[in-house]
């Protein structure tokens, strides 16, 4: 119902010609761009941009958990590891990702590997603060509990601080999807050629806005996708919440 609301008013404000205070009239009707999506999905291309833009995306956050985790639990658990990434991290964390794009095409021989880099630099700065915080979280009374049963330090890592981080954990993973989503969006509309920002900002410069925001529909139906993944592997794996 939400969403057929919103299909009503969008429709509502293009029809009425509504130029204040958005100017509303400037968009094509949903019925257009539905018809045109509806087209869309006979193109073998549109199935092709969307696989290349989700493999960019899988990469880069997949990277992003295998460093970002090590590195947040280091900075949780000690001072000095803390003190050793943070002042970096906090200096690079704001930059946006656009900001990126001219030195890693430098860095990287392939434009492929910088827009993979960007969606995981997306994915990165929210799974390690999260990590960070949540090992920083952690009650003491498990810690004692586990040592006074014998638990050593390495094994409770995995065994006592990573199912207590686990929530927060998935939390920024959530929330890394869905910069990672615009990370490879910047990185394709910048220096792609093929995908879903690059076929979305092709439509753009084309004039062919019904293309353009059927390309935004996509990202979005395909973050909120990976969003829903998540949800559905934390509720297995963490069941207790």
């Amino acid at each position: 119902m939400s969403v057929l609301c919103f299909l009503i008013a969008w429709h509502v404000a293009v029809v009425t010609d509504v130029m204040w205070p958005l100017q509303f009239g400037n968009l094509p009707t949903p019925v257009a761009v539905l018809t045109e999506w509806v087209e869309l999905f006979g193109q073998s291309t549109y199935y092709m941009d969307i696989m290349i833009s989700s493999y960019r995306v899988l990469l880069g956050i997949i990277l992003a958990f295998f460093l970002a985790v090590p590195i947040g639990l280091g900075m949780g658990l000690s001072r000095n590891a803390s003190n050793l990434f943070m002042v970096n991290m906090e200096m690079f964390r704001p930059i946006p990702l656009i900001a990126y794009l001219p030195i890693v095409m430098l860095l990287f021989s392939t434009i492929e590997s910088s827009i993979i880099f960007i969606t995981f630099l997306g994915a990165f700065f929210p799974l390690l603060i999260s990590t960070r915080d949540a090992a920083r979280r952690i009650p003491v009374q498990f810690v004692h509990a586990s040592r006074n049963l014998g638990c050593s330090r390495v094994p409770s890592l995995i065994r006592v601080y990573l199912p207590a981080m686990a929530p927060e954990i998935f939390t920024g993973f959530s929330v890394g999807i869905g910069a990672s989503w615009m990370g490879v969006i910047t990185g394709e509309m910048m220096s792609g050629q093929t995908g879903i920002g690059y076929t979305t900002w092709q439509a753009y410069h084309l004039l062919d806005y019904s293309q353009s925001i059927i390309g935004m529909f996509t990202i979005g139906l395909l973050g909120s996708s990976y969003s829903g993944i998540i949800r559905c592997v934390e509720k297995v794996m963490i069941r207790w919440k």
